[in-house]
């Protein structure tokens, strides 16, 4: 079953029934659905007329023998009509001017793994979509997500403002997650091993327990996600050694180049361009400090598979090759839950913009983020963080999570309210936000300050 695409069907029929369009670039990263999509709005389809096509290898010979004998297993006459041409410009020209029977729609899935490594490509398929889409429509899927968005993006790209209709699939929402496993805490750990994406989390719903699902699946060396990390990484760069060290170092906490560098033996000039890299494949995110008077910023490990893969497998992959499923207690000890306090960090940042839509917060921010700086508490100055702040022109919220067994109360209140007497606010009417698992002390409740909001759980 396909959940939570109902979306994307909608946008891929409309581009379909729609005369006018003619070609559609879908991408996402990988494993999202972007193939179980099509596959999916097929079976429900079936009068519409469609060719797809998946690339398999690099080699454009090959490649284009393989796209023609798709074509030909839905109609033979076109067989030997095809072989004769040698590029994919030929083949598409004839198809716009035959009057024999082609399908109306051509999908061709993982198209950069061909366009990456033969740079005519891309110009080809310009001209292909210029001036030989004459009664069938072209679709281009690609889980290269940099690779995509260039092609997509930049002017200076051939196919650029090509496209009738863009579709990114995105990883399913944590609410998303958390309708397939509504136990709250459950959801939590789904989607900080997952990051939400599609074939992961449903290999979890393959398992009675979440605990279960992770020792089959991670903390195991035959696992289905145990090596998906690194293979994912190796698809995208040639040498994955110094990426894995930063991975490592980055882990589950925040760090600027500086620190990274220092830890991985490395110049702090030559950290840059690994950094930028992992921040093109969206592993990894360049987190400003905002409403610093300086320009602060960080890295830290944004897809969430990832940031639980470098935190507690690929450091201890000796131990889970010889223990197997019992690792897990032993790995997943109190850094696992500071670490599942920062994925609920992440989730109520996520949530802010539709807590301002279901009037949960007095008014629409404009920006949001995480706030870090020096305070002053009992008389000494010390490093501090707030894990919310959300702003427009004129109002700023600052909230704290409680991911814990016990309930929130006047403490964390005081607490957040002296962290936030050092935000530059200049001037912005302040409000602040609690966030707790577990709910809120009774006196905490029955505070009534129209400054003060309470956010329990989600």
């Amino acid at each position: 079953m396909l959940y939570f695409r109902d979306r994307e069907k909608k946008q891929l029929d409309g581009f379909i029934r729609q005369s006018r369009y003619k070609a559609m670039a879908i991408y996402g990263r990988r494993r999202t659905g972007k193939t179980a999509l099509i596959l999916d709005y097929l079976d429900e389809n079936q009068d519409v007329s469609i060719t797809y096509f998946q690339i398999t290898t690099f080699d454009y010979a090959s490649c284009l023998n393989d796209f023609i004998s798709v074509l030909s297993s839905s109609n033979s006459q076109l067989e030997p009509l095809l072989r004769p041409y040698s590029t994919f410009r030929e083949v598409f020209s004839f198809l716009s001017s035959t009057q024999l029977e082609h399908p109306a729609l051509i999908i061709i899935d993982e198209f950069p793994f061909l366009a990456k490594k033969n740079e005519n490509v891309a110009i080809e398929f310009q001209w292909i979509i210029d001036h030989a889409l004459k009664g069938f429509k072209l679709i281009l899927l690609g889980s290269n997500l940099s690779f995509m968005r260039r092609q997509i993006q930049n002017e200076e790209s051939p196919l650029y403002g090509r496209f009738d209709v863009i579709m990114e699939v995105l990883p399913f929402s944590f609410s998303e997650i958390h309708e397939l496993f509504p136990d709250f805490e459950d959801a939590v750990e789904v989607f900080a091993q997952t990051g939400g994406v599609a074939q992961y989390v449903m290999y979890f719903r393959d398992y009675p327990t979440v605990q279960e699902a992770s020792e089959a699946l991670l903390f195991n060396r035959t696992g289905r996600l145990f090596l998906e990390a690194p293979n994912l990484l190796m698809q995208e760069v040639r040498d994955i050694t110094t990426y894995v060290s930063i991975l490592r170092v980055i882990g589950a906490s925040e760090k600027d180049s500086g620190k990274i560098a220092k830890q991985c033996g490395m110049e702090q000039r030559n950290i840059y361009p690994y950094l930028n890299k992992l921040i093109d494949l969206e592993i990894v995110a360049l987190i400003n400090n905002p409403l610093s008077v300086k320009k602060e910023h960080r890295y830290r490990i944004s897809d969430s598979f990832f940031r639980f893969y470098y935190t507690f497998l690929e450091p201890n992959v000796s131990l889970i090759s010889t223990l197997r499923e019992r690792s897990r207690s032993i790995i997943l000890n109190d850094q696992y839950h500071e670490f599942l306090g920062f994925v609920y960090e992440d989730i109520i940042r996520s949530g802010i913009f539709q807590y301002a839509l279901d009037h949960k917060l007095p008014f629409m921010p404009r920006s949001t983020g995480k706030w870090w700086g020096q305070i002053c508490r009992n008389g000494e100055w010390q490093e501090s963080e707030i894990d919310v702040i959300a702003y427009d022109d004129h109002h700023l919220i600052v909230g704290e999570c409680k991911y814990r067994n016990k309930a929130a109360g006047i403490q964390e209140l005081d607490s957040l309210k002296l962290k936030a007497q050092f935000i530059p606010s200049k001037g912005r009417e302040v409000f602040c936000l609690l966030a707790s698992k577990n709910g809120f002390t009774e006196d905490l409740e029955r505070i009534q300050d129209s400054h003060l909001i309470l956010i329990d759980q989600v």
